[in-house]
Order: structure tokens, then C-alpha cells, then sequence
């Protein structure tokens, strides 16, 4: 990566960002993420920081030899808008603040779930066995099945009782 002089920062956001999304895993990724989020020395720590400072810093400088008021009203405004982009960046950290412990519980979750179907994999299938019939009662069935020629048949052999009122 060339150097970028004094965009080093965003460089490194950058490599982070590759980091992510090259992970392969939930152990690679929580490592990745945890340069982002680290509370003290994360990176969206120090955003917020920088942006902390700017909205601060805009409010201290004075317009030096100059006493417009529409300028005052604009170095307001501009500190007040950096304050606010900092405030966002603390609220989703906020949002955050818990994800390396999700993402390490997703990771062992998901090696579980991938143990577990390879053990499955080595053992051999029953379920079939279980679900198949046994040839005695499959030609039960067929046999105790009723078809068109069994009924006709029995009722040409067994004719229909019919009650004759007795005299």
C-alpha cells in the first residue's frame, strides 16, 4: 500500500476494513473488529475523539480583528454539527459495546454446529432402517388392502342377507 502521507489513518481503517472482510472465520473476524471497537484505543474511539475535538476547537478559535455575527453563527453551527457526529459515534459504540462477546459465542457456536455435523457424518444412517418396512408386514398390507376384484368376488360369494318378515 503506497504511503499516504498524512491520510495514514484512513490507510489503516482501510487495512482493518480488508482485515473483516477477508476473515474466514469468527476468530479472525472478532480480532479484525476488535481494533474498531476496543473502548480505549479502538478506532472509533479515536473518531469520535477527533471529532469531539474539532467541534471544541472550532468554539475556541476567535475570528481575530473581525466581529461579524453571521460568522459567529457559522463557527456555531459547525461546532455544533462535529458535536453531534460525535455523539453518534458514541451511540454506536454504545450499540456495540458487547459484540466481541456475541462474536466469540457465534464462533464457538458455529465450531459446535461443525463438530457435531462431522461426527454425524462418521456414524452410519439408521434412519432408513427405521422408516423401512419389514417384507412380512408389506405383504400383510397388500393382502388386507381391498381391491376392486376381492370385493366383487366376495359378493358374488356371500349374497347380501335381506330380513323377511316372519309369518
Amino acid at each position: 500500500m503506497p504511503d499516504l502521507g498524512p491520510y495514514a489513518a484512513g490507510a489503516e481503517l482501510l487495512r482493518i476494513t480488508d482485515r473483516i472482510r477477508a476473515a474466514e472465520n469468527c476468530d479472525d473476524l472478532q480480532r479484525a473488529v476488535h481494533h474498531l471497537l476496543h473502548p480505549e484505543h479502538g478506532a472509533l474511539e479515536r473518531v469520535r475523539e477527533a471529532l469531539e475535538a474539532a467541534g471544541e476547537q472550532i468554539e475556541a478559535l476567535e475570528v481575530e480583528g473581525e466581529q461579524i455575527h453571521d460568522l459567529d453563527n457559522e463557527a456555531t453551527d459547525l461546532a455544533y454539527r462535529f458535536d453531534y457526529a460525535s455523539e453518534y459515534v458514541r451511540g454506536a459504540q454504545s450499540a456495540l459495546v458487547n459484540s466481541d462477546a456475541k462474536l466469540r459465542r457465534i464462533g464457538t457456536a458455529s465450531r459446535d454446529q461443525a463438530e457435531a455435523r462431522t461426527r454425524s457424518s462418521e456414524l452410519p444412517d439408521h434412519r432408513g432402517a427405521a422408516l423401512a418396512t419389514s417384507p412380512a408386514a408389506a405383504k400383510a398390507k397388500i393382502s388386507s388392502a381391498p381391491d376392486s376384484e376381492t370385493a366383487q368376488s366376495t359378493a358374488a360369494v356371500h349374497p347380501a342377507r335381506v330380513s323377511v318378515p316372519r309369518r
